[in-house]
C-alpha cells in the first residue's frame, strides 16, 4: 500500500513530529469518552463509544486531518477532537466527517477505517431507531 501526500497550494497540516503527540492525545480521547460514556450509557454505552470514536479517530490520524496552526475553523480540530466530537455530538458532526473528510485530509492513505466509521455509525443509528420504536410500541428494552 502506497501512501502519498497531496500537492496543493491550500495550506495543509503536517504530521506532529513529536512522539508524544499521539501518546497524549489517545490517552485525552481514552479518558473523556469513556468517563463521559460510562456515566450516561454504562458499560456497554462506554464500549460502544469507544469504538466507534476510536475509529474515526484512527481514521483521521491515517489520513492526515491535523489542526492547522494559526487558522480558527469548526472543522480544524485534532484528531483527537473527531474522535471526541464524534461522541459526544454524534447527530452533528458525523454527517459533517462524512462530508468533510476528503477537503480536509492531507494523506492519501487507504479508506479502510473510514468505511468502519460508516459502517459502525450505521449500526448506531439503526440501534437507537430501533430501541425508539421499541420505546414508543411499549415493548420491554
Amino acid at each position: 500500500m502506497e501512501i502519498t501526500t497531496k500537492d496543493s497550494a491550500v495550506e495543509s497540516a503536517t504530521q506532529p513530529t513529536n512522539q508524544l503527540v499521539l501518546w497524549r492525545q489517545i490517552m485525552g480521547f481514552l479518558l473523556c469518552v469513556s468517563l463521559f460514556s460510562y456515566f450516561t450509557g454504562g458499560i456497554v454505552g462506554a464500549i460502544l463509544s469507544l469504538v466507534l470514536g476510536g475509529a474515526t479517530f484512527a481514521d483521521a490520524w491515517v489520513s492526515g486531518i491535523y489542526k492547522k496552526p494559526g487558522r480558527k475553523s469548526f472543522l480544524n480540530i485534532s484528531p483527537m477532537a473527531w474522535g471526541i466530537a464524534m461522541v459526544l455530538v454524534f447527530i452533528v458532526v458525523y454527517p459533517v466527517y462524512l462530508l468533510n473528510r476528503n477537503k480536509l485530509r492531507t494523506i492519501q492513505a487507504g479508506n479502510g477505517l473510514f468505511i468502519a466509521t460508516i459502517v459502525l455509525e450505521a449500526m448506531l443509528i439503526v440501534y437507537f431507531a430501533l430501541i425508539l420504536v421499541a420505546v414508543r410500541t411499549g415493548a420491554v428494552v
